[in-house]
């Protein structure tokens, strides 16, 4: 019963987000599993690690599908190369069982994490201080 409440509230909260959350939201997803593939190979456990790697490895891979080449083609080569460097380190990281090149992903991903984090605070938070002004001025 739990788990199907659970499981609800994420869909609508997913369903609620903006496309600027979403995209937090799966950064902040791949690196936690980024960890969580670096503890598995730290302990030995190769089932856990193969599926946490594969976690990361879905959401890059979803990353770089959506980017947008129609606004800013450069900066979006710029970043599918960067995702696919992940990519590599990915598998750098299953196949021989060390964590480094894990790790060094979730680096990756907090830097474009952190970054991406303030350009959706700059879009949406001015958006939303400027809806507070319209209603603000319209009393």
């Amino acid at each position: 019963m739990y788990r199907a409440g659970a499981a609800r509230y994420k869909q609508v909260n997913v369903q609620t987000m903006s496309r600027g959350q979403i995209l937090l939201a799966l950064y902040d997803t791949a690196i936690q599993y980024c960890h969580r593939a670096a503890g598995s190979i730290r302990k030995g456990d190769v089932v856990a690690k193969g599926k946490e790697i594969q976690r990361v490895s879905s959401i890059v891979g979803e990353l770089a599908s959506t980017l947008d080449r129609g606004v800013a083609p450069e900066f979006c080569d710029q970043l599918e190369a960067l995702y696919f460097y992940m990519q590599e380190q990915l598998a750098l990281s299953n196949a021989k069982m060390e964590p480094e090149p894990v790790e060094e992903v979730a680096k990756i991903l907090l830097t474009l994490r952190e970054a991406w984090g303030q350009a959706v605070e700059d879009v949406e938070g001015n958006g939303a201080r400027h809806q507070q002004a319209q209603a603000v001025a319209a009393r």
